[in-house]
């Protein structure tokens, strides 16, 4: 009895797991991002990781529906709290009230108030011109006004998040610009300050390139998370994260191009269903794509751009490397979102088809067998994507075989993900073709991504998604008659002159619309995948043991 008694008590010291929940967690991702500011760098990783430490003002609950997270009630003409508004001008503008929650607190126990989200708007418009937001006023201690400079039909939406100017700003007055206001801004040097997180988790520790420790925050008063430490940790490429997901070193992995790719999620399920709980959504808001340097001469006739659309096989790339579970994109809105239109043409494969538009463009073989261009430069391109994403590399393989068919040289140059977003995209510093996914709700209308005045340059602080250099006054014509519609119905016809321009210019050369896989640890329960409504930490409170 005595030597039973000995052996139980060994085999609980070593296994304290069996004993109690788990109060810890460790997430594996293989981006970080180049800064915490919410306003400088617009990145997924950056977006996942505050979702779980900061709040915007609406959101979306998980099935699709617009809703108040850290307001009283969502503004509507119907309710009275938004109103159609004439301005000085003559043009129609709106006014939107939103009050805030009366138990909103900052980690450092200082409450959120109005002046916050003034202060918010005030620091966004450092670093760009809103589209549509013209400003926003105080009223009282818990009520702003938005004043829109026209109809938009997202108005209840132009607020976002706060930022707290007991912590900021004294930073951004004092600064000389806006430039050096980012450098010297808390979120960039010390983002572990717990007064620039209101959300049910603070930043408690940041350590560039290597993690982001998450605790509890003291003062959030909405569903208690149940975790007390959530670690973020970078693995800088995807064959490394599975080798410390399977060691045990992480828990889970981040979801979508922030953690595993699908191949390797495919094979786990194969392997470790004992160890996890898998699910897929079909991310039909995301969509992988080559942006495309529209100003390189080799670029620049349309008929070339989309010769290369029709050199790729997506259906050989979507059979081959995700077993099906992602879908060929002929454009960027899926068949399921609002405002699709089958009638536009997609730029499908058909290789003969393609070297006949080249041949049409100008373009003749060498004695190499690439093309050159009616300048006699010869067709190389440039491709970037983020270094030590697997299926990424893969595709450019292929996509490097399907382009030397029609006679198209491709060199692939990989960088960091934090090089590529954080200066490649963001500057305009690549040459010829970028690869990456966007991540958009499914009404959204692409302003800022095919909106002339979203190009990113100095003048704007490198501020907006337009990094093909898109110029088209039609386009930017279409997009502001779909901005201003707040009629559904007359907005969706609104969208068939979007969807003609981006097919015929093709400032990007869509590949596919991704499936995302969240996989769970057995013991835990609450984490969602809801890629077209939010990142899955905006529901971290949730996340708990079985």
């Amino acid at each position: 009895m005595r030597r039973l008694l000995s052996i139980l008590a060994v085999v609980l010291s070593v296994t304290p797991a069996l004993a109690q929940p788990k109060d810890s967690l460790t997430i594996g991702m293989v981006q970080f991002p180049a800064d915490m500011h919410p306003f400088i760098n617009n990145l997924s990783v950056t977006n996942w990781i505050q979702a779980s430490s900061r709040r915007l003002m609406t959101g979306f609950a998980k099935d699709g529906q617009v809703i108040c997270l850290l307001c009283t009630e969502l503004p509507s003409l119907e309710n009275g709290r938004a109103k159609i508004v004439k301005r000085a001008d003559g043009t129609d503008g709106m006014e939107v009230l939103f009050t805030l929650k009366p138990d909103l607190f900052w980690a450092d126990g200082a409450p959120v108030t109005a002046t916050d989200f003034v202060f918010g708007f005030e620091v966004s418009k450092a670093f760009s011109v809103p589209p549509v937001l013209e400003a926003v006023e105080l009223v009282d201690e818990r009520t702003v006004r938005a004043k829109l400079k026209r109809l938009s039909y997202d108005f209840n939406r132009q607020v976002s998040g706060p930022i707290s100017e007991h912590i900021e700003g004294p930073i951004y007055r004092a600064a000389k610009d806006a430039l050096d206001y980012g450098q010297k801004s808390a979120f960039n040097r010390a983002p572990e300050t717990p007064g620039l997180w209101m959300g049910p988790y603070r930043i408690s520790d940041f350590k560039p390139n290597q993690s982001v420790e998450l605790l509890p925050n003291p003062h959030w008063k909405g569903a208690k998370p149940w975790f007390k430490r959530v670690t973020m940790k970078l693995v800088e490429n995807t064959a490394a994260m599975q080798a410390t997901l399977l060691a045990g070193d992480v828990d889970t992995v981040a979801p979508g191009n922030l953690g595993l790719t699908l191949d390797q999620i495919n094979a786990l399920v194969k392997t470790q269903a004992g160890r996890f709980d898998f699910a897929f959504e079909p991310s039909v808001a995301s969509y992988e794509h080559l942006a495309v340097r529209l100003d390189n001469p080799l670029l620049a006739d349309k008929r070339v751009r989309h010769a290369l659309s029709m050199a790729i096989d997506r259906k050989l790339i979507v059979t081959k490397l995700f077993e099906g579970r992602f879908e060929p994109a002929g454009s960027f809105k899926h068949p399921s979102q609002f405002g699709y239109d089958p009638s536009i043409k997609p730029w499908f494969y058909d290789p003969a088809a393609a070297k006949a538009l080249l041949a049409e463009a100008g373009f003749k073989p060498g004695a190499d067998g690439i093309l050159v261009s009616p300048a006699g430069q010869k067709f190389s391109l440039d491709i970037i994507t983020t270094s030590g994403n697997r299926t990424r590399e893969l595709i450019e393989q292929v996509l490097q075989t399907q382009f030397r068919a029609v006679g198209v040289e491709l060199v692939i140059k990989n960088e960091p993900a934090r090089v590529m977003f954080g200066e490649t995209l963001r500057k305009r510093n690549f040459s010829g073709l970028v690869e990456f996914q966007s991540d958009q709700v499914l009404d959204w209308v692409p302003l800022t991504v095919y909106g002339s005045e979203w190009i990113p340059n100095e003048k704007n602080n490198w501020i907006g998604g337009n990094y093909m250099g898109m110029l088209n006054p039609a386009m930017d014509a279409a997009l502001l008659a779909a901005q201003t519609e707040l009629d559904p119905v007359k907005r969706k016809v609104l969208w068939k002159a979007i969807l003609e321009i981006t097919s015929d210019e093709m400032p990007e050369i869509n590949l596919y619309f991704p499936a995302t896989a969240t996989m769970t640890p057995k013991w835990m329960t609450g984490m969602v995948s809801t890629t077209q409504w939010g990142n899955s930490t905006g529901w971290i409170e949730e996340w708990r043991p079985r």
